[in-house]
């Protein structure tokens, strides 16, 4: 298939209609690539996965860009050949510059909340680094420090989130909308014989300096700025599972369990109880 031409169709709208759209392009015998999350519930993730199975010469890949990130891949790396043994806890967060403006306001009622919005990439990341465990309990609590127009949808603008994974893995996840500094996603991941941590700080490079006013780092502004490379190595890697020259890196199993866990999360939120992962 090298080289032939072939179609596909990107799918980076409001997330709401990511299934419906992926469906369709599926359906007309396109290669797809969804931008997270896959669907904003289980069921419709599920009638992704039956159509894609339906047409197995197809693509579909969900986009979870930080499996991309170089950064990322060599933590990996380093769990994957026992440096910090084995692993039994993530610490995740994606916390994004505050908008006074209040943009994703605008956006909460159709987001999924800010766990299925923001947290669904620490959620896909943590599954990736402790290979892939079940997940079977979840707990979630958030609070309103900035933006009271979450409240008439439900969300929050910082929210902390705990699931239990099969095996006595665990991961802790933190997403927050109220930064003042820029954005800071980083993640620590715990082993029996050491951890690895990625983007600790949100540093832009490696440049510190000092002065009587204590000392300084430049910070990142946006996912755009910290992510950029990443997601040209995410489409690349994509392109090349169409031409078949390389399996598909992920699943869309992985996108479905990732909306699995969030919406868990998100239910727990709401109810302040312990919710089961269904």
């Amino acid at each position: 298939m090298t080289g032939a031409l072939f179609y596909v169709v990107l799918i980076a709208c409001a997330s709401k209609f990511h299934p419906y759209y992926a469906k369709a392009a599926l359906e007309a015998g396109k290669h797809v690539f969804v931008e997270k999350p896959l669907a904003l519930d289980v069921a419709s993730c599920e009638r992704v996965e039956a159509v894609a199975r339906r047409h197995p010469e197809l693509v579909a890949m969900a986009g979870f860009v930080r499996r991309f990130d170089a950064s990322y891949q060599e933590a990996k790396a380093q769990i994957d050949a026992g440096r910090v043994g084995r692993p039994f806890l993530v610490r995740s967060q994606t916390c994004d510059m505050n908008d006074p403006d209040g943009f994703f306001v605008r956006f909460a009622p159709t987001s999924g909340g800010i766990f299925m919005d923001c947290s669904v990439h620490d959620i896909d990341v943590a599954r990736w680094m402790l290979g892939n465990p079940k997940a079977l309990r979840v707990f979630a609590s958030g609070t309103i420090v900035l933006h009271p127009g979450l409240a008439a949808c439900g969300d929050v603008d910082n929210g902390l989130a705990i699931v239990e994974f099969e095996g006595g893995v665990k991961a802790q996840f933190y997403a927050s909308r109220t930064m003042a500094h820029g954005l800071d996603t980083a993640t620590e991941v715990i082993g029996t014989a050491g951890s690895v941590t990625v983007g600790a700080g949100g540093h832009r490079d490696r440049v510190q300096s000092r002065d009587a006013g204590g000392v300084h780092h430049r910070v990142l502004v946006d996912f755009v700025e910290r992510f950029n490379e990443a997601f040209g190595r995410e489409l690349s890697a994509f392109v090349a599972a169409c031409q078949g020259r390389a399996p598909p890196p992920l699943i869309l199993a992985d996108a479905t369990e990732a909306t699995r866990i969030g919406v868990a999360i998100t239910r727990s939120l709401k109810s302040g109880k312990v919710e089961v992962v269904a």
